[in-house]
C-alpha cells in the first residue's frame, strides 16, 4: 500500500524536526567554538560572523592544556575496555549456559550498579584509590570503571549469547571441545558483532565518564571532561573553551561510530530475525 503525497510530507517533516533537534545543539556547539565573545548570547542570534580560532587554539595548541588530557581520556576509555571485555564475556556465558543459584538476584544486582549514580561512590572509591597508593594513576580509573562497564556489558552480551544455539555448543562438546575452545572458537565469532557493539559503548561510558577521573586522577592524568569542567570558574565561565573541548570529546565516539556502524546495526539487531 503506498502512502499519499501528504502522508509522505508529513513523514519528511518529521524526520526533518528530529534532525534538528538532535543535529541542532552540536551544530550550536561548533559554532559556539569559533564565533566571537560578544555573540555567544546576543538575541537574535547571530549567524553571519568572521570565525576566530583564539579558543580552539587556547585548548589545543598554546598553552593547549587540553590536548594532553584528549590522550589521558583516549588512554582510560581504551584501557577500561580492554580490561572490560575479559572479564565480562566469560560472565556473560556463564550466567546465560550455566544453572546459577540466585543467578535472577546477581543480574538485578548488576542492574542496581548501573543505576546507582556515580557520586555515591566518590568518597569510597577516593579512600580506597589512596589507601593503595592507586591515586593519580591510570590503572585506578581503568579499574573504577568496570564498576560501570562491566555490568552494563554483562547484561548486552548474555543477551547476545541466549541467541547462539545450544545444539551447535554441544556438538563441539560431543567432540572433546572445552569451555574455553567453545567460547573462544565457536560463540565468540557468532557474536562479533555484539562484541563489538558492546564494546563502543563501554568506550563511550568510560569517555564521558567526569565523576570518576575528577577524584581519581591528578594534574597529569585528568581526562577531557574533567578539563572541561575546570572552565567553570568563580571568575565567570569560558564558553568558548567550553565549546571548543567539548566539540573534540564529541570527535572520537563519532568517529568510532560511524567507522563501525554496520555491526552497529548488525549487532543491535542480532537474532531479531528467526530462520
Amino acid at each position: 500500500m503506498t502512502r499519499s503525497v501528504p502522508a509522505k510530507a508529513a513523514v519528511y517533516a518529521l524526520m526533518l524536526l528530529m534532525l534538528v533537534v538532535f543535529i541542532g545543539p552540536i551544530f550550536w556547539f561548533v559554532l559556539l567554538a569559533i564565533r566571537p565573545a560578544d555573540t555567544f548570547f546576543t538575541m537574535p542570534p547571530v549567524t553571519a560572523f568572521t570565525p576566530i580560532w583564539d579558543s580552539v587554539n587556547y585548548a589545543f595548541g598554546d598553552p593547549g592544556n587540553n590536548l594532553p588530557q584528549l590522550l589521558n581520556s583516549l588512554i582510560v576509555a581504551a584501557g577500561a575496555v580492554m580490561l572490560n571485555l575479559p572479564f565480562s564475556l566469560p560472565a556473560a556465558y556463564a550466567l546465560s549456559r550455566f544453572r546459577i543459584k540466585g543467578r535472577k538476584h546477581l543480574m538485578m544486582w548488576y542492574l542496581g550498579l548501573l543505576m546507582a549514580p556515580p557520586v555515591a561512590f566518590l568518597i569510597p572509591y577516593s579512600i580506597l584509590a589512596s589507601a593503595v597508593g592507586l591515586k593519580g594513576s591510570y590503572f585506578s580509573m581503568i579499574l573504577i570503571l568496570q564498576t560501570l562497564t562491566i555490568p552494563f556489558s554483562i547484561w548486552l552480551l548474555r543477551s547476545f549469547i541466549d541467541e547462539v544455539p545450544v545444539e551447535i555448543e554441544e556438538a563441539a562438546r560431543v567432540d572433546g571441545a572445552s569451555t574455553a575452545t567453545i567460547i573462544g572458537r565457536i560463540v565468540l565469532p557468532l557474536i562479533l558483532p555484539g562484541v563489538i557493539v558492546t564494546s563502543m559503548f563501554a568506550f563511550v561510558f568510560s569517555w564521558n565518564n567526569a565523576a570518576f577521573p575528577l577524584v581519581l586522577s591528578n594534574r597529569e592524568t585528568a581526562t577531557l571532561p574533567v578539563g572541561t569542567l575546570r572552565y567553570f570558574g568563580t571568575a565567570g565561565v569560558t564558553w568558548g573553551f567550553i565549546a571548543a573541548a567539548a566539540v573534540a570529546a564529541m570527535i572520537p565516539p563519532m568517529l568510532i561510530f560511524l567507522a563501525l556502524d554496520r555491526y552497529v546495526v548488525r549487532g543491535l539487531t542480532f537474532g531479531s530475525v528467526k530462520g
